[in-house]
C-alpha cells in the first residue's frame, strides 16, 4: 500500500485549492485529478469532455489518469480527486490500495451557496437547485462518510489559508 494522500469531497469543498496548500506545507508532490484527465483527452475543458462523452467515459478516464499517475510517481503525493469521486468505485480502490482518503467536510448550505454564485450548475435541477443539491448532498455525505479513512470537519475561515492551517494542524499526527 502506497502512502499517498487523496484528497475527497462534494464539489466546492476545497479539494484543490486545500490540497494544494496543504502540500505545500508539509513538502509534498501535489496533484488534481482532472488536471491530470484533461493531460490524457483531447477536450479544452473537464466539462466539455464529460458533456460530450458522457459520465462513464469520463470516469473510465478518471481511473486511467490516475493510474499513469501513480505509476510514474517517484515520492508521497497528495491527490485531489473530482467531486464525483464517490460515484467511481475503481477510482475510489484505487485511491484506497495506493494510500489514505481524506474527506473534507464542509457544511451543505455553505456548499450549495459557494456552488451556485457561478450560477446553476448543469447537474442541478434548474426548476428546483436546493432540492436537488441536498439530495445529492445527502448521498455523497453518506457515500464519502462510508469509504473515507480519516474525516475533516472544515471551518468556513473566510481565509482559505487559515482553513489549510487548520488542516495541516488536524492531520499533523494523523497521516
Amino acid at each position: 500500500m502506497g502512502d499517498h494522500l487523496f484528497f475527497c469531497g462534494i464539489k466546492h469543498s476545497g479539494k484543490s485549492t486545500l490540497g494544494h496548500l496543504f502540500a505545500q506545507e508539509r513538502g509534498l508532490a501535489w496533484a488534481d485529478l482532472d488536471e491530470l484527465v484533461l493531460q490524457q483527452v483531447p477536450y479544452p475543458s473537464i466539462r466539455s469532455f464529460y458533456h460530450e462523452r458522457g459520465k462513464d467515459a469520463f470516469m473510465q478516464e478518471e481511473v486511467k489518469a490516475l493510474t499513469t499517475y501513480l505509476r510514474n510517481s517517484t515520492g508521497r503525493t497528495v491527490v485531489s480527486l473530482g467531486g464525483g469521486a464517490a460515484d467511481n468505485q475503481p477510482l475510489i480502490d484505487l485511491a484506497k490500495a495506493n494510500g489514505k482518503l481524506l474527506y473534507l467536510v464542509v457544511p451543505e448550505e455553505v456548499l450549495y451557496q459557494r456552488i451556485i454564485r457561478g450560477g446553476i450548475p448543469p447537474f442541478l435541477d434548474g426548476d428546483n437547485p436546493r432540492t436537488s443539491f441536498s439530495t445529492l448532498y445527502a448521498k455523497r455525505h453518506e457515500r464519502y462518510g462510508n469509504i473515507c479513512d480519516f474525516m475533516i470537519e472544515l471551518p468556513n475561515y473566510p481565509d482559505l489559508h487559515d482553513t489549510a492551517r487548520f488542516l495541516v494542524e488536524t492531520l499533523r499526527n494523523e497521516v
